[in-house]
């Protein structure tokens, strides 16, 4: 009887798992950003975005922004990201703050997200120049 409920146990937790991961994709848009994967970043995008990076500092549509970063990355080999912190905000927005290495130089990264039709979307995204 023990084993049985411990099988269930682990079920559970794995089962609830991804849930998890699908309502905050902090992971896997950070994964996006060390494989330089605009395409997979684009993704995440909300309708519009917010762009601040180096030549951009606008409002963009989804299509935009993912043009945009797909010609940053590809001018731009990224080798390395690291987050340095990551929080929620009082109005259930979620941010994260980090670096990147990318063309041999480094970046900071501001990202924040907010939930659009039930699922957490990069709204605002700040790379720049350290």
């Amino acid at each position: 009887m023990a084993r049985f409920f411990a099988l269930i146990c682990f079920s559970c937790m794995l089962m609830t798992g991804p849930v998890y991961s699908q309502s905050d994709p902090t992971a896997g848009i950070i994964e996006s950003f060390r494989k330089g994967n605009s395409e997979e970043l684009g993704n995440y995008f909300n309708d519009m975005v917010d762009l601040n990076i180096p030549g951009f500092r606008e409002s963009y549509s989804k299509t935009q922004a993912s043009r945009i970063i797909r010609d940053f990355f590809a001018t731009r080999n990224v080798s390395s990201v690291s987050v340095s912190k990551q929080g929620d905000s009082p109005d259930g927005s979620k941010y994260t703050v980090g670096t990147m290495t990318a063309g041999g130089k480094k970046y900071s990264l501001y990202i924040l997200l907010r939930k659009n039709k039930g699922e957490y979307r990069i709204c605002q995204l700040q790379i720049q120049p350290e």
